[in-house]
């Protein structure tokens, strides 16, 4: 049997057809989809380490029940399926609103499984946390310099960074002001937030501990995400890279957005300290926080 395909006869029929398999907890109508890219992957669940059912191409269409995560779920060979987001685009009286050129950089990441950023993150809204702030300093490092200044200055350049490369991005502080941390979780669930980013820089009493590290809450796509970031940094950065970590920090434990936390160097190492304070290690962290992102929404 050859490759199963989701084509559009018509608006209402392929929407009725798709209704067949709808469970009852899925409500709302579908939205109709175009695909912009050739072998787009089919997947059981929104993860790039789910199985793959099939593959999609350019010109194939399909029915869209909800988003989550960066990833849009449809059906598949009447199961319920989901396949990244960012390669649809809604179709207008069965025409493209606008259509994702299939011949684009931005066409290659999920359907090559490549490692490098595609180059966009149009359509995506990230949360930038910048740690502490106002009457919380944060860590105390080298020189007493404190952790929220280095939180701030790193956020402007990565907000900077994502921007660039299409993002929309809105930040839990912009200046020196306390912001609690039910507050910054606050702040992700008001928006239609598709990662929550946390910014910090680390502290421990012995000078010779240094390098960086990504946390992450749950197994699965917080992980999955922590793992993109964490390689687009070591990519980027000339830091000692600690690799991932685990841990209940409030701003994920409790957040119900994709959420990871990033330490990105030691202010008690005098070597990473002189790093952090330049500006190449604020543009090194930003493109490598997006080179990340990319890897892992596209």
């Amino acid at each position: 049997m050859g490759k199963a395909r989701i084509t559009l006869i018509s608006a209402g029929f392929l929407l009725l057809l798709s209704l067949m398999f709808m469970p009852n907890a899925l409500a709302n109508d579908g939205q109709i989809y175009g695909v912009g890219a050739d072998n787009l992957n089919v997947r059981t669940a929104p993860s790039r380490s789910a199985d793959v059912l099939g593959q999609l191409s350019t010109g194939d269409q399909a029915v869209v029940f909800q988003k989550k995560h960066g990833w849009a779920q449809t059906y598949y060979d009447g199961q319920v399926a989901w396949v990244a987001a960012h390669f649809l685009y809604p179709m207008e009286d069965g025409a493209a609103a606008s259509s994702p050129s299939a011949d684009s950089e931005a066409n290659t990441a999920e359907t090559q499984q490549s490692t490098e950023p595609s180059g966009t993150l149009n359509g995506y809204n990230i949360v930038l946390d910048p740690g502490h702030g106002g009457k919380d300093p944060g860590a105390i490092g080298y020189g007493d310099t404190v952790e929220k200044t280095h939180t701030m200055n790193t956020a402007f350049s990565v907000a900077e960074e994502l921007r660039k490369a299409g993002a929309t991005v809105i930040m839990t502080r912009s200046n020196d002001t306390y912001v609690s941390l039910e507050d910054r979780v606050n702040l992700s669930s008001a928006y239609a937030t598709d990662a929550f980013i946390s910014l910090h820089y680390n502290a421990f009493p012995f000078q010779g501990i240094n390098g960086f590290s990504t946390y992450y809450y749950t197994n699965g796509n917080d992980r999955e995400l922590a793992g993109d970031i964490q390689s687009g940094l070591e990519q980027h950065m000339t830091l000692n890279s600690r690799g991932l970590m685990q841990n209940n920090y409030h701003v994920m434990r409790e957040n119900s957005d994709l959420a990871v936390l990033v330490e990105l160097g030691f202010i008690t190492n005098p070597h990473d300290l002189s790093v952090i304070r330049t500006t190449d290690h604020q543009a090194n962290v930003g493109e490598g926080i997006a080179a990340g992102l990319m890897n892992y929404f596209n």
